[in-house]
This record gives C-alpha cells, structure tokens and sequence, in this order.
C-alpha cells in the first residue's frame, strides 16, 4: 500500500495557503502548548482545534480520545478560515492540531500505533497541510525523504517509521487533522487496486501482531526494568560480585 499521497486534487474544495498563513500569524501570542511526549521531540508546539474535551490550555489538551466525542475549541472561533478548512472534512474528526517545529529542532523516529494508529488500512488517517515550510525540512518515512508542500492535502502511512528535522531557519507549521475513514475520505484517495485491498487486509492482521505488540512489549519492559531493579536484591549482588572500578 502506498506510503505518501497528495491528496489535493481531488478534493471538492480549495486550499488558500496564504489566509491560513495570516490566521497563524494572528495566534503567534496564543499559548502553544508543548507535546505531551517529551521524550519524542524538542521545539514542538501545539494549538488544538479539536481536541478529546474541548480544552486547549495544556498538555492533556492533546491526549487520544473516541470518536464521535471530540469537541471543537475556542481557537475555532479565532481561526475561522482555518475552521473552514476543517468542518469541510465531512467525516469523523478526531484530534485536529495546528504543529509549530521550531529550528533547529527533530521529531525523533517512531511509529503512530494503537488507538494513533494512521494509516489507512486500519480506517483512520492522518492527514497533513502544511502553512509554513522551508526547503531544509527533512521528513523521512522507512528510510524515504519526502517534501511537503505548503497549501497540499498529504497522506502519509505513520505506521511505518518516521522522524523530521527542521534544519532551516524558519519554523515549520501544519495544520495535522485525525480523520475516521468514511465515503467522502475515501472519495479523494487514489482507488485501490484489487492487489492493494488484499495488502490492506494483511496489514490489519499482521501489523498489530509483529510490529506493534513487540513495540508495547519492548516499551514496558523499558519503563518498569529500573523501578524494579534500583535498590533490589539483584542490584546488591551485582554490586557486591562485580564492583564498579573506583
């Protein structure tokens, strides 16, 4: 299945990049919160548009939630071109966010799994416009440099490996919208080929199983081995048996 698919052509409405470029220079002194994960990047700030619970003050701001729960916030009201933009997408919005990467700065390599699963196989996407952007923007998806144009409509699979370096002098703004697969999504994506439905399908089945259960397996260990190690018998005897060189 495809990795990256610019998706504007085919949608029934047009993007004014430069409308969304005025709004976000409007709400440069609004508070853009930090990622929750601050192990997955540094310089990565948010202003949520739609978010679990309708709140857009904090960290937890940008928390998963359920479709068909996701409220709207007050930042629709002070970006209404780029609340247009968003209510044009009639299908199930989940977390819909405005991303600064500032220079300088990366989102380190990962994958989007679970319940942030994006990729269509799986019926729920993640799709990017980007406002801002300059030609120093590194975006790699498995090992593949990708550019994205400011005012496009891209798709890219986030289940595979990812990471971006803003390695220019200018930061880096995109409007990043979590959508449920419907009819009319599925109505501005490349139709698969019969080849390409039955990847899809394996790709449910086999995803989870070899890829994203090793990932939570590797994760848990990670985060409970020095709780559980620090301070335990078996730390003692290994200090005892193998002292660290004084």
């Amino acid at each position: 299945m495809y990795t990256f698919a610019d998706l504007t052509d085919k949608l029934p409405f047009s993007i004014d990049v430069e409308k969304m470029q005025e709004e976000i220079t409007l709400l440069e002194s609004e508070n853009w919160v930090s990622h929750y994960d601050v192990q997955l990047a540094d310089g990565w700030t948010t202003i949520p548009l739609v978010s679990h619970d309708g709140s857009c003050d904090n960290i937890n701001s940008q928390r998963i939630g359920q479709f068909g729960e996701y409220k709207q916030t007050s930042y629709m009201e002070k970006a209404p071109y780029i609340a247009s933009i968003v209510n044009a997408f009639k299908c199930p919005h989940g977390r819909i966010r405005i991303m600064k990467l500032l220079p300088g700065t990366i989102i380190r390599s990962h994958r989007d799994t679970y319940e942030e699963v994006s990729d269509i196989s799986f019926g729920q996407v993640r799709l990017h416009i980007p406002i801002k952007t300059n030609d120093k923007v590194q975006f790699t998806v498995a090992r593949k440099n990708y550019h994205l144009p400011e005012g496009r409509l891209i798709y890219i699979n986030f289940t595979k490996q990812h990471y971006v370096r803003n390695d220019g002098n200018e930061e880096r703004v995109h409007l990043v919208l979590d959508l449920k697969v419907n009819d009319f999504l599925r109505s501005i994506f490349p139709t698969p080929t019969a080849f390409q439905k039955l990847e899809m399908m394996l790709h449910r089945l086999i995803i989870p199983i070899f890829v994203w259960i090793p990932l939570k397996t590797k994760g848990y260990i990670g985060r409970n081995f020095w709780r559980y190690y620090n301070d335990s018998i078996f730390q003692k005897l290994r200090h005892k048996f193998f002292p660290k060189n004084q």
